[in-house]
């Protein structure tokens, strides 16, 4: 009686074990081919037709269905929503999908506390929808907090700070200034290219440290 005990105890936790794999063998595949999608429109730096991102969205879909307790997929799904934002324009149409972007990021956020780009983006997607709020600044003091010296962080506070600049309290653009400063040695042009493009390149350096790295990104 005892044997036949540890058999169906044994049979059920391969079961459970090979229940557990497929499950992420599934989410992982399909959250690669979100992953390859978003990867190769960063690369190619222009925005994607909108039948590329309905596909998208249903391989996040997809990956949520197998595995939606991983906040990987909660992220990925978000950041093919805002390029969908971003075709629709942030303003009209995209706002929606801004909205449910957020939403994601939040929910990852929830999922993995610590994680400093989930973070940064709520405070991308807050800046978009202007909403400087509370969440905004506990957001923006979390992803200093837990990502410093992370380069993503440093890229997308860049272009927050830039979309936001004229709204922010002394205290938080010195934080983006910081995070801008920061940044300048592996992603000096990516800064360089977003604070130029939203023509806000003069007003950040005003708040950032002087030195050698400043006095060349700056002109001065």
């Amino acid at each position: 009686m005892l044997f036949k005990t540890f058999a169906v105890l044994g049979l059920l936790l391969c079961l459970i074990g090979i229940y557990v794999a497929v499950t992420w063998v599934m989410g992982d595949l399909y959250g690669y081919k979100v992953r390859f999608a978003v990867e190769s429109w960063q690369k190619e730096k222009a925005l994607p037709e909108l039948g590329q991102i309905d596909k998208a969205l249903i391989d996040a879909e997809g990956a949520l269905t197998w595995e939606d307790t991983n906040p990987e997929y909660y992220e990925l799904k978000a950041r093919v929503l805002y390029y969908k934002a971003l075709v629709e324009g942030v303003d009209g149409a995209g706002r929606e999908a801004l909205v449910n972007a957020k939403q994601l990021h939040i929910q990852a956020a929830e999922l993995r506390p610590r994680w400093p780009y989930s973070w940064a983006n709520i405070v991308l997607m807050k800046a978009h929808m202007n909403e400087f709020d509370e969440e905004f600044n506990q957001s923006l003091l979390n992803a200093e907090q837990y990502g410093p010296w992370e380069q993503s962080v440093h890229l997308t506070l860049a272009h927050a700070g830039a979309i936001s600049w004229s709204n922010l309290s002394a205290e938080q653009k010195s934080i983006i200034a910081e995070h801008v400063h920061r940044g300048l040695k592996h992603s000096f042009k990516g800064l360089a290219d977003i604070l130029n493009f939203y023509k806000k390149r003069s007003l950040i350096c005003a708040y950032m440290q002087r030195d050698e790295k400043q006095k060349v990104f700056c002109g001065s």
